[in-house]
């Protein structure tokens, strides 16, 4: 994204939904707390920025400490498990992309349940 993408967005999505004064908070990505930016949210949003301290993001937000990252983590770990077939494009029992396809969805519905199952009663 930059500073271009980031003022639509400001202007066309994230201002249908602020009716009234609101604190927008946000990452230190540098488009977002730009002057432009800040103009945009302040004067024509009614909303002020308030930037997250630096390296805070993960921190700020429980989805990515508690579900995302033992996600990823069970993602890895699967992935990891898995036997490797080892071959090249003339070989016929390397996997196909339809295979590999396959093979990732069903790891990720796998970590997905893992983690439904540890964290998410």
């Amino acid at each position: 994204m930059d500073g271009r993408v980031w003022a639509q967005y400001l202007r066309e999505v994230l201002g249908e939904s602020i009716e009234e004064t609101s604190v927008v908070m946000l990452d230190n990505f540098e488009c977002h707390v730009s002057d432009e930016s800040n103009k945009i949210m302040y004067e024509v949003l009614g909303a002020h920025l308030c930037p997250l301290p630096p390296n805070s993001t993960s921190v700020c937000q429980p989805l990515d400490v508690g579900v995302m990252a033992p996600f990823k983590r069970n993602l890895r770990n699967l992935w990891l498990l898995e036997e490797q077939i080892v071959g090249d494009d003339e070989d016929p029992f390397s996997p196909t992309a339809c295979q590999k396809r396959m093979a990732m969805v069903k790891r990720a519905m796998a970590a997905c349940d893992l983690v439904f199952n540890d964290v998410i009663p």
